[in-house]
């Protein structure tokens, strides 16, 4: 005990040398924020200490110094995974990266360089003032949420937007990526990602297990009018066959579809469900006037639970001009005649105010965590069905413990994404009270513990996940809960072990994600 205890002083010292006092934490408080996610992993371990490096060489300078007293790393963006992506099981040292959070626009030539800790929203910001925004769609958490994070996590609807990847390997060696490698030989403006074999992919969607990300290249698109459309359906088989007979026919950019709960358990979440799942679009209005209009016409829209179309179907249709838009959302239409058309407030708000995390918690606070699947068009219908059964045979248990799910069913291409969303009335953890407002902390933060809804939602986010699995799912953010390894081939199975081997050959970097 006494030999570690001095190593891990030798450690921290090396570490403040390298990276200064105010950027290596060892405080509870921080530590405990660092190392937990949004949901309750009975294995987490809080980790020794957090690091704040501020640049791609204080990262390399830290895994060296790490590498060499043999510490497990974990790399961290703002943490708001929900399959334990980021947190440790081990001893390990957290490695923050928001200070990276640079943001170079190459305009003429469509894309950009970013530090893996800038948030979607301030790319978002910097590339709009060239009339671009960035090709990979940004998640609605876009607000705190890390573009290094995402592209460890994983994104539904692909990561073909990301041209290159500056990572630090185990090692403390330094490597480059698609076009951030061809910038960096000195091979021009780097605005090509596959240049032989496609290296950039293995860093894509790793949950840290390959490297740490202190840079991506990203390839940006122009801005283009969009027009939108929303339609309450009666069903939900009647919804998904709308839906993908538009994703088919290519006439919508985005479609995502809600249900508008109708029980009476569940009216408390219900009246405040486009607030919530969409991402407070109401407590991001700029004024209190715009706040209440916006309620007013939400409201109107039949976001409360309706008897007779307690489904609500969105679609947003973009064209190099708005009559091209337009054109495709009346072609679209005509995949939507089993439903009645609604106000479009919905879509049009979320395109205007694409970015919040208030709906990490229900409008009483209540917790909140989903689980999800992307499955292939012809098999969503059938996945949906068997998942309401599922929560049909759970509904007693469910309403003992205060639990109410409801839905969140979108698609950007050839694939749906079903993710069924579980609130229920709890205390708060760390990291989710530390992306509250100071208000919402004060209202929301002394809820009491409620272990048997929380026993019950881990349950049934397994039996969900095996459900979606066995209709040939595949998963974003797969962390520590979905499965990765066990679910491929074993020759694929191998060469990702072998991967990992090689860039990790002790298996130091965020050990255990992708069950590797």
């Amino acid at each position: 005990m006494a030999q570690a205890a001095e190593d891990d002083a030798v450690t921290e010292a090396e570490l403040v040398a390298a990276l200064g006092a105010a950027h290596v934490d060892a405080s509870a408080e921080v530590r405990a924020i660092a190392g937990a996610d949004l949901f309750d992993w009975p294995d987490a371990r809080m980790p020794d200490l957090v690091l704040r490096p501020g640049s791609a060489a204080e990262v390399a300078a830290a895994m060296r110094i790490l590498a060499a007293h043999r510490r497990a790393v974990v790399p961290r963006g703002a943490g708001l995974s929900y399959t334990a992506g980021a947190v440790p099981q081990t001893p390990a040292v957290i490695i923050d990266l928001r200070r990276l959070d640079h943001v170079e626009i190459s305009a003429p030539d469509l894309h950009a360089c970013v530090g893996a800790g800038a948030t979607w929203e301030a790319v978002a910001a910097a590339v709009a003032r060239h009339g671009l925004r960035p090709a990979v769609a940004a998640p609605i958490s876009g607000a705190v949420s890390t573009v290094g994070g995402a592209a460890a996590q994983n994104l539904p609807g692909g990561m073909d937007g990301f041209l290159g990847v500056e990572a630090v390997l185990a090692d403390g060696t330094c490597v480059r990526t698609g076009a951030l490698a061809r910038r960096a030989a000195g091979g021009g403006a780097g605005f090509w990602r596959h240049h032989g074999p496609d290296l950039t992919g293995l860093f894509l969607g790793d949950c840290g297990a390959f490297g740490v990300k202190t840079e991506l290249a990203l390839r940006l698109v122009p801005e283009r009018p969009a027009e939108c459309a929303s339609f309450a359906f009666a069903d939900d088989r009647a919804l998904v066959a709308a839906m993908t007979e538009v994703m088919r026919a290519g006439l919508a950019t985005r479609v995502f579809a809600l249900d508008r709960l109708r029980s009476a358990s569940a009216r408390r979440v219900g009246a405040s469900e486009a607030v919530r799942t969409l991402g407070a679009v109401i407590a991001r209005a700029a004024t209190p006037a715009e706040a209440l209009r916006d309620a007013a016409r939400l409201a109107r829209a039949g976001l409360a639970p309706e008897a007779d179309a307690p489904w609500a179907l969105h679609l947003v249709a973009e064209g190099e001009t708005a009559e091209i838009a337009a054109a495709r959302l009346s072609l679209a239409r005509r995949h939507c005649t089993a439903g009645r058309e609604i106000d479009a407030v919905v879509p049009r708000t979320l395109r205007a105010r694409p970015f919040s995390i208030r709906g990490m918690v229900g409008p009483e606070g209540e917790r909140w965590v989903p689980v999800h699947g992307i499955v292939a068009l012809s098999r969503a219908p059938a996945a949906l069905a068997a998942l309401r059964l599922a929560l049909a045979e759970e509904a007693a248990a469910m309403e003992r413990t205060g639990t109410v799910a409801n839905w969140l069913i979108a698609s950007g291409g050839p694939f749906v994404t079903i993710e069924p969303m579980f609130y229920w009335p709890d205390s708060l953890p760390p990291q989710t009270l530390a992306h509250l407002s100071a208000s919402h902390r004060t209202r929301f933060g002394g809820a009491a513990a409620n272990p048997d809804a929380v026993a019950l939602v881990r349950r049934l986010r397994l039996r969900l996940r095996d459900i979606l699995d066995a209709h040939g799912a595949v998963h974003a953010q797969i962390g520590r809960f979905y499965r990765y390894a066990d679910a491929l081939d074993p020759g694929g199975a191998d060469l990702a072990r072998r991967v990992k081997a090689a860039l990790d050959p002790e298996r130091r970097l965020n050990p255990g994600a992708l069950g590797l």
